[in-house]
């Protein structure tokens, strides 16, 4: 089943930087950390309330000065000690990003929405996601990210309640033509000061 779930991935990954190598040059990588919050009626189905993910990782594709498309995978591959997660959740979500407004070249906030399969204890559950973030660039190409997602259930599912999943890591900035060597023609343009 794992195996299935990194081969969709895989896909999806690789058909985005498809497209990052048709609208720009650059695309951002992420890796971090996240916990689920579901609330106590929810928790008493689901057999908990707290849920610790690492690794939680993402990948993000400018589309033009305020849209960007985002896709990210998190697990809960292990117990920190302070969360126990007695049960297993994976999801894998695909979002569209709007920055309405740029606090600054380095902080960066937006807004999203999109959808998550989530897969539990019983089986994986579409969602529907609504949220906020910020990304605060402490280089050219390295940056810390913070969002907060709402994912929402429908009742008709019996097998995934709504809960809210908070996430926070490092994002790098990649520019696809030095990373394959197709050389770079790109002026040195940063473009997360863009979006």
């Amino acid at each position: 089943m794992i195996l299935k779930k990194v081969l969709i991935f895989t896909l999806f990954a690789c058909s985005i930087s498809l497209l990052a190598q048709v609208k720009n040059n650059e695309l951002q990588i992420g890796v971090g950390v996240g916990i689920v919050k579901f609330s106590e009626e929810d928790a008493s189905f689901i057999g908990d309330q707290y849920l610790f993910q690492v690794p939680t990782l993402n990948l993000t594709v400018p589309i033009n000065d305020h849209v960007s498309i985002d896709g990210a995978m998190s697990f809960n591959t292990f117990d920190p000690g302070f969360i126990t997660n007695s049960v297993k959740y994976f999801s894998m979500d695909g979002s569209v990003r709007y920055s309405f407004i740029h606090l600054s070249d380095d902080l960066i906030p937006y807004v999203f929405a999109g959808a998550s399969l989530v897969d539990s204890e019983l089986k994986m559950t579409p969602t529907i996601n609504v949220g906020a973030g910020a990304t605060y660039w402490l280089t050219d190409i390295i940056g810390l990210n913070a969002q907060v997602y709402y994912k929402y259930s429908l009742e008709s599912f019996e097998s995934m309640r709504s809960h809210i999943q908070v996430t926070g890591g490092l994002v790098f900035a990649l520019d696809m033509q030095d990373l394959f060597g197709g050389g770079g023609s790109s002026g040195g343009t940063c473009y997360h000061n863009q979006h």
